[in-house]
């Protein structure tokens, strides 16, 4: 079986790779730039999180962003969309803190979209992600995540279970939930898929 590197550190190249599989997604308007997601992941390096197969190219990534509150409402009021978000509109991880998040971007490479080894190592690496903030003390206060395909509604509906907010002028749902509930959530995944902690 194919060996996979999860990633937290990246490259404009690797950003440019993760923009095309965007591409096979959603519909170009819908999608942010390689060098402004790179922007994102300079402003906050805990924005991005991929996977590399065993020829080192990402694979598979999720964007998990931490909004300034305005622009978190203004994407859920379907006001703006993800892919006018500026790297000023995302903020900066710190200890004892309270953040809305937007999950973003969750995308596949085409030959690994049915792969069950590869969607539940996304998912370990997400809950990683979320464990790391609740040891420095970070609260969510609401997390959102705009759906633009089947999948992405299954992941938000089921296995998040995030409510239905709003259908988007832009072909998408809008999912949202309270950072309390979502976290719980977290630790029901984190138990049932036996995330390995570093």
């Amino acid at each position: 079986m194919e060996q996979l590197k999860i990633e937290y550190e990246f490259t404009l190249q690797d950003f440019e790779k993760i923009e095309n599989i965007e591409h096979s997604y959603f519909p170009n308007e819908n999608i942010t730039t390689s060098q402004e997601v790179q922007n994102w992941y300079i402003k906050n390096k805990l924005t991005c999180i991929g996977i590399r197969n065993s020829n080192n190219e990402v694979i598979a990534s999720i964007n998990i962003l931490p909004l300034k509150k305005q622009v978190f409402y203004d994407i859920y009021k379907n006001k703006m969309n993800e892919a006018d978000i500026k790297h000023e509109q995302i903020e900066e991880y710190k200890d004892n803190n309270s953040y809305y998040i937007y999950l973003s971007s969750i995308s596949i490479d085409k030959e690994y979209r049915n792969n069950y080894k590869v969607i539940t190592t996304l998912l370990k690496c997400s809950i990683n992600l979320f464990n790391t903030l609740q040891k420095r003390n970070i609260k969510i206060e609401k997390i959102m995540a705009d759906a633009s395909t089947i999948h992405g509604e299954k992941i938000c509906k089921k296995l998040l279970k995030m409510n239905f907010i709003i259908s988007t002028s832009h072909n998408s749902k809008i999912y949202c939930e309270d950072g309390k509930d979502f976290i719980n959530q977290i630790k029901k995944l984190d138990c049932k898929y036996g995330v390995e902690r570093k």
